[in-house]
């Protein structure tokens, strides 16, 4: 396989992934619509105000997805239980919501269809989170370049080299390293 051919691999393994991504980000809009219109049905149930059933999504469904933000490997390992420990909390009330509504209506199969939902959700949100483009090494990079040494690293260095250099050599013709005289080995 010629550079070209790399190139294009590499080319068509970021479209195939940033195509992957975007129809997950479709898919997790489109779940999270279904069930703001599950928990706002909940919501009416349980006495709340219009504006206030059509907002309680917004607390349930996106505490999830703030949890789910808050397990980046970027972030200390307790800020990522913290934020799985919320995300599980958000997915319950969802979960809980969602089931909720679907009795509320006194049909089982919307309930199942409210359990459903939410496993597609957390589907999709884990697949989103793990895609990666396969990386190709097309060898057009060349080699790293040599790092850029502080005055103190080249005077280090140079130091070194010369004690190694005057531990080897000789100090009177015939005579072997100093180091060995000394008890230690050069």
């Amino acid at each position: 396989m010629n550079d070209t051919d790399k190139l294009k691999a590499a080319k068509a393994a970021k479209r195939t992934a940033a195509l992957g991504i975007l129809s997950g980000v479709a898919m997790f809009a489109y779940g999270l619509w279904i069930s703001r219109g599950h928990i706002t049905h909940v919501g009416h149930a349980l006495g709340l105000s219009a504006f206030e059933a059509g907002t309680l999504f917004v607390l349930v469904d996106f505490l999830a997805l703030y949890g789910k933000l808050l397990t980046s490997k970027r972030l200390s390992a307790k800020t990522r239980r913290y934020g799985f420990r919320v995300m599980l909390g958000g997915l319950v009330l969802s979960t809980g919501c969602n089931v909720a509504s679907g009795l509320l209506a006194g049909n089982i199969g919307a309930a199942v269809y409210g359990v459903f939902v939410v496993a597609i959700i957390i589907a999709v949100e884990y697949g989103v989170s793990i895609t990666k483009a396969k990386t190709v090494n097309t060898g057009l990079r060349g080699p790293r370049p040599a790092p850029v040494l502080t005055p103190r690293q080249v005077a280090a260095r140079k130091g070194a080299a010369t004690r190694a250099r005057n531990a080897a050599a000789p100090v009177s013709p015939g005579v072997g390293p100093v180091g060995v005289y000394a008890g230690r080995q050069a």
